[in-house]
């Protein structure tokens, strides 16, 4: 058994690749549009005690506190383990974790060779 902790990778996203897992999952295009809408142009500044930064261009990542992006994600993580998930509950995921299992050392290196 092997547990994997993707610490971060919420925060890196990237984009082409939300957009291609959400066209894999059929998602409606207009769906799919609205939603890159929401990420086009999107901006941001670092408050400091020394005062704020210039806004700059967020290119990746998913937006943090939205409940949408949290689903995006979950279908993101789905979609890039597919193949090593099986019937039997050989690969658990959650949120950012993921467990692998196997019979053997050798079964488990395998999965997470992939």
């Amino acid at each position: 058994m092997v547990f994997v902790d993707l610490e971060k990778t919420y925060d890196r996203v990237p984009r082409d690749v939300l957009w291609w897992v959400l066209e894999i999952k059929k998602v409606h295009a207009r769906y799919i549009d609205t939603i890159k809408d929401m990420y086009d142009g999107v901006v941001t500044s670092i408050k400091t005690f020394g005062g704020a930064t210039k806004e700059f261009l967020i290119s990746i990542e998913l937006h943090q506190g939205s409940a949408l992006s949290t689903y995006l994600f979950t279908l993101v993580i789905d979609e890039l383990t597919r193949h090593i998930q099986e019937d039997m509950p050989w690969c658990m995921l959650f949120a950012d974790d993921i467990v692998l299992v196997d019979e053997t050392k050798d079964g488990v290196n395998r999965k997470l060779e992939l």
